[in-house]
């Protein structure tokens, strides 16, 4: 199932043979390089951790609410080697500015979606805003169109290169559009 970034924050962590409440979903932890989903940032309400996180392995099922063994399943993400890497990268998603391979400022991203049964990224939102409160030129980018996650910005390939491949593969095909009249 497809979710937003935006709908699964506070989603609850649930014991699966229990039903207990163990955490709530704060936020999420990216490969940058490869799009997958490798964890979450949680609120912890069974352990007292500071920097809690769920590893992607560590979900059973993924419904209404994200169930998983038990507490032990919650870890520091301190003691996670691949989530230590990551983070020392300092590249995020959300907020992060995009840019168009030609330079273009494309705006910031507000939101992803993301594959919960695959566990990998599938697009970003962006928009500019005037102030932070006027907010306009919404896009959608999926994950194949980005070339490079940095901390400063996202690069994104041109939109408008794509438009003309696309023109340029019909005349060279010799393909006619059908017209209906």
């Amino acid at each position: 199932m497809i979710r937003a970034f935006s709908q699964i924050l506070g989603t609850p962590v649930v014991g699966h043979e229990d039903g207990a409440l163990l955490a709530m979903i704060k936020d999420i932890i990216i490969h940058p390089d490869t799009g997958k989903i490798e964890g979450f940032w949680i609120k912890s309400l069974s352990l007292p951790v500071n920097n809690a996180i769920l590893l992607n392995d560590s979900i059973l099922e993924w419904k209404k609410n994200i169930y998983i063994k038990d507490a032990r399943e919650i870890a520091d993400a301190d003691d996670v080697i691949k989530i230590s890497d990551i983070l020392s990268r300092q590249t995020d998603f959300i907020g992060n500015l995009v840019v168009s391979e030609s330079g273009k400022n494309i705006g910031q991203v507000y939101d992803l979606d993301f594959d919960t049964n695959k566990l990998y990224l599938k697009n970003i939102y962006t928009q500019k805003s005037i102030l932070g409160i006027y907010k306009y030129d919404p896009r959608a980018f999926s994950f194949d169109s980005i070339i490079q996650v940095l901390p400063e910005y996202i690069l994104v390939k041109d939109i408008e290169d794509k438009k003309i491949k696309v023109k340029e593969e019909l005349l060279a095909d010799d393909k006619q559009p059908i017209l209906d009249v």
